[in-house]
């Protein structure tokens, strides 16, 4: 646009001078060189106008060189010769595939780590002095954050890599926000994706837990059985008691024949029909 300014102005120039040493076109030349000379201030105005977009800060650079003042959101206008870079100071997100490391115990260990970051906005003309592409990411975040995961793996068992990974997200979190500090960018999680170790380390893990649950199985078996045991004891014993206590009755009331008046009690009055010696039943019971 700028470029198509300066040629309209340029045409509208020579309108004018031709206007000038020829008389006899001046009028309708005139006419067309403020038509040319309008276009370029309207082009011209165009060119000088430029937007910031939402979570950017605008930095200005004129001729390769960087200004004074960077710009805010929203709309400008800037030298129509200047270019305008933005730089992003929203939370951005970079990716370190396939990361690979050693524990303390030297099991491999491997994983995708998610970094959640984000550019100092008071320091936006520096990181752009840093790097002028903006490419910070692949310069300086996926590098540290692979560096930063060896170092921290290595403090820590394959065991507590598992048991402990909040506290070794935090870790990675805070010895890369450390290593990012120069470059003007600030850590704000790390999450660990896919987290894994070496197939033989994983079958270890698997029989480990498969022998917990059998241990754990058994357990509950013996407990099953002792209590089952419990119970037919006190039963028994409960069953004793009670006999027992059946007997002294018995014996307090006078024994065999407190017996023998308990069952004419229950009589109901109907012969046997296989009778023995007596016709009678409970008839010289005593003998």
């Amino acid at each position: 646009m700028f470029t198509f300014s300066i040629f309209l102005s340029i045409v509208a120039a020579i309108g004018f001078a031709v206007a000038f040493f020829i008389p006899a076109f001046r009028g309708w030349v005139r006419g067309g060189a403020g038509i040319f000379l309008g276009l370029a201030f309207v082009c011209l105005g165009f060119a000088s106008f430029t937007q910031v977009a939402p979570s950017h800060i605008g930095i200005v650079t004129t001729f390769g060189k960087i200004s004074g003042d960077t710009l805010s959101e929203g709309a400008h206008f800037v030298l129509p010769v200047s270019k305008v870079h933005q730089v992003f100071t929203g939370i951005d997100v970079a990716q370190a595939k396939d990361a690979e490391a050693g524990s303390r115990d030297l099991q491999s260990v491997h994983s995708t780590l998610t970094v959640n970051y984000r550019t100092d906005p008071g320091k936006a003309k520096d990181i752009f002095m840093l790097n002028p592409s903006l490419a910070y990411e692949s310069a300086y975040v996926v590098p540290a954050t692979y560096e930063v995961f060896k170092g921290v793996v290595s403090h820590y068992t394959a065991e507590e890599l598992v048991t402990k990974r909040q506290e070794v997200s935090a870790a990675i979190a805070k010895a890369l926000n450390a290593k990012l500090e120069p470059y003007y960018l600030t850590v704000q999680a790390v999450n660990l994706v896919n987290f894994g170790f070496s197939k033989a380390f994983d079958a270890a893990i698997e029989e480990k837990v498969t022998a917990s649950q059998k241990a754990e199985t058994a357990k509950r078996n013996l407990e099953r059985v002792k209590f089952e045991a419990d119970a037919r004891i006190a039963q028994a014993e409960g069953e004793a008691k009670a006999i027992a206590i059946q007997a002294a009755a018995v014996d307090k009331q006078g024994g065999a024949g407190y017996v023998q008046l308990q069952a004419i009690a229950k009589w109901d009055g109907r012969l046997p029909t296989m009778m023995g010696q007596s016709a009678v039943p409970f008839v010289n019971v005593g003998k």
